[in-house]
């Protein structure tokens, strides 16, 4: 009984949401964005390949890559940026100080230090600055949905 209690006790410890595991490469879908408290939304300019996803048409996303610190940012009616992000004393930064004037309005809005929530449960990922709120739900986790549905109809 004793042991059982235990499995129980560490199986219950794995499956508990937490903040410190974050999954942070891969792409990263924008359900919501504002900046000064009004609703913003990216549109990237030519943009070569693009996958829709049901429920996420015209989405944007932002793209980050653990190993060599870099993020990928969808444009105000500009190109992509790619740029620069660091952890610091729990806090994401993101280095998008470029001089192109195409990007200003990008660099205005991105720049910047952010709290964030991450739910491992849900694969959401909750970005807040000063002025900019970013909601943005996994990549990964609207494909497997997906194929969970069609699954789910057999």
């Amino acid at each position: 009984m004793r042991n059982f209690l235990l499995l129980l006790m560490f199986l219950t410890f794995l499956s508990c949401d937490s903040n410190n595991q974050i999954e942070l490469d891969g792409n990263w879908i924008i359900t919501e964005m504002t900046y000064d408290s009004e609703s913003v939304y990216p549109k990237t300019l030519n943009q070569t390949i693009r996958i829709i996803y049901a429920g996420y048409e015209n989405s944007e996303s932002i793209t980050f890559k653990v190993s060599d610190s870099t993020i990928t940012l969808p444009g105000f009616e500009s190109e992509h940026l790619k740029t620069e992000f660091t952890f610091e004393k729990g806090k994401l930064k993101i280095n998008s100080n470029h001089s192109n004037s195409e990007l200003e309005l990008t660099n205005k809005i991105f720049n910047g230090t952010y709290d964030w929530t991450f739910s491992n449960i849900e694969k959401t990922l909750k970005l807040k600055s000063d002025k900019t709120y970013i909601n943005m739900i996994s990549q990964e986790k609207i494909i497997s949905d997906a194929v969970d549905k069609v699954f789910d109809g057999l």
